[in-house]
């Protein structure tokens, strides 16, 4: 009960919209935080060229800051608006609504990338200013994300924390969960779900370098 408790608190939808959205935000950074530190430190040589290159400090800033955030935030946000609505009828079934969730966080998340970086082609010059070449590298840039490769990584498994907190508190309240969300059933779907999420964005991302390299 003090799981759903805190969600209830924190981010239901009966809280003043600002006050909603400014919890999601703080989520969403504390999220990104721990995987940004992550990627800085496992890139060689990149925390010296950010301390010694301050044009390149700017341009990752902007990045995270114009991409990596407003992605994370979106994402939770329509996690949690959903998730609020499950939590509203104990008899939708929890099991059917993380399907859903998942598939619908992993497009969200692939179409997000799209609008914001053929946006950063239009507002920063990025990839030479060509919108085309933006939405044509989405697939590529996306697809190797699982493997930490790049900073999408950091922006898809930034997705998680808020993932699971949804999770655990929808299946706290569903009739077939019964045992509780820390059950070892419950932490196995849970577990699948979060694979399954970072598995549905490379497979859409695939799909969407395919879709692009035959146009």
């Amino acid at each position: 009960m003090a799981l759903q408790d805190t969600f209830r608190k924190h981010f239901s939808l009966q809280l003043p919209f600002g006050q909603f959205c400014w919890n999601l935000t703080l989520l969403s950074v504390l999220s990104l935080l721990p995987f940004l530190v992550f990627f800085v430190a496992l890139t060689p040589d990149f925390t010296k060229i950010l301390v010694a290159n301050p044009t390149a400090l700017s341009r990752f800033s902007r990045q995270v800051v114009t991409n990596g955030l407003p992605v994370v935030v979106i994402v939770n946000y329509i996690g949690f608006v959903t998730a609020s609505g499950v939590l509203q009828n104990a008899k939708r079934s929890a099991l059917r609504y993380i399907f859903m969730d998942s598939l619908v966080r992993a497009g969200a998340f692939v179409m997000l990338h799209m609008l914001i970086y053929v946006f950063s082609a239009d507002w920063f010059g990025s990839f030479g200013g060509d919108r085309w070449t933006a939405l044509r590298v989405v697939g590529p840039t996306l697809e190797r994300s699982y493997l930490f490769e790049n900073i999408s990584g950091v922006y898809l498994y930034a997705l998680l924390p808020g993932t699971v907190i949804t999770y655990l508190a929808v299946m706290l309240n569903s009739t077939d969960t019964k045992n509780g969300p820390f059950s070892a059933r419950s932490v196995k779907v849970i577990i699948v779900a979060c694979v399954s999420l970072v598995l549905m964005v490379t497979f859409l991302s695939m799909a969407l370098t395919q879709l692009f390299s035959k146009s």
